[in-house]
């Protein structure tokens, strides 16, 4: 009877245990990190020729923190990097003032653009079966930032490789200059907690961002441009 006893009291206790670790915690503060791919327009202002016709995919990675004022509101300071670049072809002039054959160039409009930045989200929470705990956050809403491009404002050259050619050279990378200006735009993102204070996140993102640059190149004509870019990231929460 006695170790009856002792064994229904174990298994109440471990229960209890295990109840008390899985009741609702009150976590107002949320840190995280992410990264994925982004992929931007071609960059409007400059004349055409200097924004090239056609765009590739990059890294886009983020560090937040993240303010929960209840469950329905959070506000999350964010700092991310990712590299802007557009591609398309220059018809070089030769030393008499012949056509030369056309050749590919790389416009680098930011070695890093880095972005700082708030966003305001609408939270929609999903608790587990016995609302023990928040299993899960569905979250869309608006962002506003500064961002900031570094490039150098260089240009690149390369030399021909034909016969006739041999030699010559042409620009083959044109640099904008580093630049300042604002960045808003909308997101939507879901986070899966995996135990309390761990989750996985996935978030998508469009983003409009219009920069100043301090650019001598080509008269100046890179000296302001504004383009859209689109985050798609995963990562990691903590929360505290």
């Amino acid at each position: 009877m006695k170790a009856l006893l002792l064994t229904v009291v174990t298994l109440m206790a471990c229960a209890g245990s295990l109840f008390a670790q899985n009741m609702p915690p009150e976590y107002d503060w949320e840190v995280g990190v992410n990264g994925g791919l982004s992929v931007i327009t071609r960059p409007l202002g400059p004349a055409i020729g200097y924004q090239g016709t056609r765009t590739n995919i990059v890294h886009d990675f983020s560090a937040r923190i993240t303010r929960y004022f209840n469950e329905h509101w959070l506000l999350t300071f964010d700092v991310a990097d990712r590299k802007w670049q557009t591609f398309g072809e220059w018809t070089p002039t030769g030393t008499y003032g012949q056509t030369m054959p056309s050749q590919n160039i790389t416009y680098q409009i930011a070695d890093h653009a880095i972005t700082e930045s708030f966003e305001l989200n609408y939270n929609i929470p999903f608790y587990t079966a016995f609302h023990t705990f928040n299993r899960s956050n569905l979250y869309f809403g608006v962002m506003f930032g500064l961002v900031t491009t570094i490039s150098d404002g260089s240009l690149g050259y390369s030399h021909y490789n034909t016969a006739v050619d041999s030699g010559k050279t042409y620009v083959s990378r044109y640099d904008y200059g580093m630049g300042v200006g604002l960045s808003y735009g909308l997101q939507m993102g879901y986070t899966y907690y995996i135990i309390p204070r761990l989750g996985v996140n996935v978030e998508i993102a469009a983003r409009y961002a219009g920069v100043a640059t301090k650019s001598t190149s080509y008269a100046e004509e890179n000296s302001k441009f504004h383009l859209l870019y689109f985050p798609e990231t995963i990562g990691l929460r903590w929360r505290f």
